[in-house]
């Protein structure tokens, strides 16, 4: 928001600023330019709008807001909000290519997972996402059978049968407690399952999936609401060809706002089958079988790496997965995107995405390589981060899968590799992407004439 009004402000400026310089050289017909601020306001617009379609985002943290004050309600949604819309929102902002790599990695794993359970990919996208949660069963919920209620209004627990999943057995009492459909107490939050305990208990017939009819009416999309957002990118995107075919010059902004659109849209495609802001999960009160052996090593690589700095290069580089024990947290990260094995190819798919989808949006940058720049240093400015931005992508991609060859020979050369020259192309982008965006906006205030000039549809079409 302080950025949309702090651009909004620049571009008001150099309105006033620009307006007596081209108000003379205006022809009659003033229906052929546009201005400044519709400029930036559609810019914005369409930025805000693809992101916030596109970003399909895990289950947070259940909380139960009965019975609490409004004061107490608001702290929470603040809190929900910050974590859940804002932060995304402002990652995808900043790094849209990584969200997309990310994107990539929960489609692969939902593949994956559906196919383990002979479902859809949706119901694998469901359970990736932290759509079963283990809760502990509050004291006040278990009733007597011959109180408020009789025999055919109760709701088995578990199955009566006695059988062993792992090491836990259901007793006789488990069997045969008895809850009320409209209890009010539905228990203590523990942690989210992962797809190892959602699988085995589904074999166990402990829990069963949602169909897609019950996923969808979880899901909080709306048909209307996606179709404008579509019609709003192809049109901007349509907007921008015509403007090159034109031959009209496209605006910095313009620009970048382009490259964010084909990365959103790429993001909606690999979350197509994803169900869409889903804000609490199915509640499961089981006892968990033993761990497997992939759960063991990932608690084990989990309590030998827990610090911020291996943390945030695994995410950077997609294989956080393998290092996040869903049993020892209260949620889902909001970018977790399921188990995953380094040593697995096809789980390494994230940041081969990332880095061909990031070489894409900086070869978008080239669109404005021979625009009319304020002067000749901001014009090499320009195509130096353009250059940069290129290329950074595909050098550390080619030195990830150098790392990889070496690390499948010797884990510690590849590691060295990975850890001692990855970190050097963050800091190339990041500088690269930063000096864009800049130049985007301070070029707003000296927009050539032409940059006003509005594209000339009836060219288009034929017409007598």
């Amino acid at each position: 928001m302080a950025l949309a009004v702090a651009v909004y402000s620049l571009s008001a400026r150099a309105a006033q600023d620009t307006t007596s310089n081209t108000t003379e050289c205006l022809p009659s017909c003033a229906k052929q330019y546009r201005s400044l601020p519709g400029i930036v306001i559609s810019c914005l617009t369409t930025i805000f709008l693809c992101i916030w379609v596109s970003l399909h985002l895990n289950v947070p943290k259940p909380v139960d807001t009965r019975g609490l004050g409004l004061l107490r309600r608001f702290k929470i949604w603040i809190k929900s909000f910050i974590g859940c819309t804002a932060v995304p929102v402002f990652m995808t902002l900043l790094f849209p290519e990584w969200v997309l790599g990310m994107a990539v990695l929960q489609f692969i794993a939902a593949s994956r997972v559906a196919k383990g359970i002979d479902g859809t990919r949706q119901q694998g996208f469901f359970i990736i996402m932290g759509g079963f949660h283990l809760f502990k069963r509050g004291q006040g919920s278990s009733l007597n059978e011959s109180e408020e209620f009789g025999e055919e209004d109760t709701i088995p627990l578990v199955q009566k049968s006695t059988g062993e999943v792992g090491g836990g057995r259901r007793t006789d009492v488990q069997s045969k407690q008895k809850f009320s459909p409209f209890e009010k107490d539905f228990g203590e939050p523990i942690h989210p399952l992962d797809e190892f305990d959602v699988c085995r208990l589904l074999k166990a017939g402990k829990i069963c999936l949602p169909t897609s009819a019950e996923l969808q009416d979880k899901c909080k999309s709306d048909g209307l609401a996606k179709f404008l957002v579509i019609v709003q990118t192809l049109w901007f995107i349509a907007h921008c060809i015509a403007r090159k075919i034109s031959k009209l010059p496209l605006t910095e902004l313009e620009v970048i706002t382009l490259g964010y659109t084909l990365l959103t849209l790429s993001m909606y495609i690999a979350w197509w089958d994803k169900p869409y802001r889903v804000t609490f999960p199915v509640r499961v009160y089981e006892t968990l079988p033993e761990r497997t052996e992939e759960q063991i090593k990932v608690k084990q690589q989990m309590q030998e790496h827990a610090n911020f700095w291996f943390m945030a290069t695994a995410y950077a580089s997609g294989t956080q997965g393998g290092y996040i024990d869903l049993r020892s947290v209260k949620q889902v990260p909001m970018f977790h995107s399921g188990y995953n094995d380094e040593n697995n190819i096809s789980d390494i798919l994230g940041i081969i995405t990332t880095g061909i989808v990031g070489t894409l949006f900086g070869a978008v940058h080239f669109l404005a390589w021979s625009s009319p720049f304020p002067s000749s240093h901001i014009q090499y400015l320009w195509r130096l981060a353009t250059i940069v931005m290129s290329a950074a992508p595909p050098a550390s991609l080619i030195t990830f899968l150098f790392a990889f060859l070496i690390g499948s020979i010797s884990p510690l050369l590849g590691g060295l590799i990975a850890f001692g020259l990855l970190p050097l192309f963050l800091p190339l982008y990041l500088v690269g992407r930063g000096v864009t965006l800049v130049l985007a906006l301070v070029t707003l205030a000296t927009l050539p004439l032409e940059a006003y000039r509005d594209v000339e549809w009836s060219d288009f079409f034929p017409h007598i």
